[in-house]
């Protein structure tokens, strides 16, 4: 029966070539899926519009633990750290799930 479970949804823009690389530190982080959409906009990058190679953004939304989102938080300042432009934001989260949320990883 579906229920509802407290959690974090953290939200990740990063260049769509670091695509690959963020999907293995979900999965590192026990993260059990993502949704990933197209980002465009501008920022202190400039406009990010997806029209030339490099300019494409992608936004990822993952639904986690607490404790799951600590640990992606902490490998993503890591990137940050070597000059990776990533953006991310942590918020509280309600999940309504039937279980799936806790199941083994990606």
């Amino acid at each position: 029966m579906p229920q509802m479970q407290q959690g974090k949804a953290v939200h990740i823009i990063v260049n769509s070539t670091f695509e690959r690389e963020l999907i293995k530190v979900l999965k590192e982080a026990g993260a059990t899926g993502y949704t990933q959409l197209d980002a465009r906009g501008f920022g202190y990058s400039g406009v990010q519009d997806g029209h030339s190679e490099g300019e494409s953004n992608v936004l990822f939304i993952v639904l986690v633990t607490d404790e799951k989102a600590q640990v992606i938080e902490k490998k993503l300042v890591s990137y940050i750290n070597r000059g990776y432009p990533i953006v991310s934001y942590i918020t509280d989260a309600n999940v309504l799930t039937n279980n799936r949320y806790n199941k083994p990883t990606l």
